[in-house]
């Protein structure tokens, strides 16, 4: 975990001496007048017109291939072009949902997913009367999956995806995924499709990291993997045997906030969704020649170290919109191609199965943001 300080402003008292009375009260007008000028500084708020502050919008990100588009804001001049400044401040995967819900202690905003967010949601807003929210969605994953080194395992594709005797089969191997994860929940669709009870399956509760290792080794026959874990894989000559995608399954990642935070700065995370917007335009339209500033930070921050190659295969496995109409068309609306809609429906199904809830999860309502955050 990184850690980081945050720069602190000390302001030194005056000290005034002598005996003239009209001196010190002079002296006295002078320092409560000034007073009342700091004061009124600091605490008024700018133009009505714009309502942005100029306190840096802190936001959480992990140091992943698609989160970190969000660095190029700076050499691209967003701060200015939409008027609000942004503090980027990096944080293992798992700890940003925690750090949202330190009510702006830590970082204001940060990156989460549906799927996690779902998951965690009655817990982290329980007896709160400040809830966390899922506030608007910025791309799709589909990298999930499940890597493998044993040649026996075999490979489910769209053409034998719905053949129970070949699902079967996969499951009959030693598996490993994170309980409550992702990954854990892509088995279970496939034992849906296969007619194989959950309970049955030979599954090892470990993390994504130490299941690779695990599966290349052989004390697994198959492992969950995110992105980072696949590119791993195919360089060590394993085999990715399971996607999400071939499952039709996805998962929209976002901007989670305190409803507090969302409602003293909107205009500045609206800012923040049209910075993102304009980032993953910049990076997806020439990624060998707008990826400088990513992977100066991917290097400094990342255990995977990317090429090109493995940059644009990995990417080929997210969706990134890039307007607020396309996050519209192919997110929100309910029949449409990543709908949030189906992914609530998915993990809330799963979440009855596994018995960690009595009843689904309830939809979070996105904030609807408008078409410029210009000033």
């Amino acid at each position: 975990m990184r850690y980081w300080t945050k720069s602190s402003l000390t302001f030194g008292r005056g000290q005034f001496t002598g005996d003239n009375p009209i001196l010190r009260l002079c002296c006295l007008f002078v320092l409560i007048f000034s007073s009342l000028i700091v004061s009124g500084c600091s605490s008024a708020p700018q133009d009505p017109a714009n309502p942005h502050t100029t306190t840096p919008l802190k936001v959480g990100i992990s140091p992943y291939q698609d989160i970190a588009m969000i660095v190029n804001v700076k050499n691209l001049g967003l701060e200015k072009k939409y008027g609000t400044d942004i503090e980027l401040i990096t944080l293992p995967w798992e700890d940003i949902l925690p750090a949202v819900a330190s009510k702006g202690e830590t970082v204001d905003v940060g990156f989460g997913s549906l799927a996690e967010y779902l998951q965690k949601v009655e817990n982290l807003n329980k007896n709160s009367d400040d809830p966390v929210l899922f506030v608007y969605p910025n791309y799709v994953f589909k990298g999930c999956g499940f890597v493998c080194f044993n040649p026996a395992v075999p490979e489910i594709t769209p053409a034998n995806v719905n053949d129970p005797a070949t699902l079967r089969k996969f499951l009959s191997f030693k598996l490993g995924a994170q309980k409550n994860s992702q990954n854990d929940m892509l088995l279970i669709l496939l034992a849906h499709k296969a007619g194989v009870p959950y309970s049955q399956l030979h599954i090892t509760d470990i993390t994504i990291n130490d299941g690779l290792l695990a599966a290349e080794q052989g004390s697994l026959d198959a492992a969950a993997a995110g992105l980072t874990q696949r590119t791993e894989a195919l360089k060590r000559h394993g085999r990715v045997v399971l996607t999400m995608e071939t499952l039709g399954a996805a998962d929209v990642d976002g901007f989670v906030c305190k409803e507090s935070i969302l409602k003293r700065r909107r205009q500045d995370i609206q800012s923040l969704v049209h910075m993102w917007l304009d980032c993953s335009k910049y990076v997806t339209s020439d990624i060998e020649h707008h990826t400088g500033a990513e992977f100066a930070y991917l290097s400094k921050n990342a255990a995977t170290k990317y090429t090109i190659a493995e940059f644009k295969r990995a990417l080929t496995q997210e969706y990134f919109p890039t307007t607020l109409e396309e996050v519209q068309e192919n997110i929100l609306a309910p029949n449409s191609k990543y709908s949030v809609a189906r992914e609530r429906k998915q993990v809330g199904d799963y979440l009855v199965d596994i018995g960690a809830v009595k009843a689904p999860p309830q939809m979070p309502k996105m904030t609807l943001f408008e078409p410029t955050a210009q000033p």
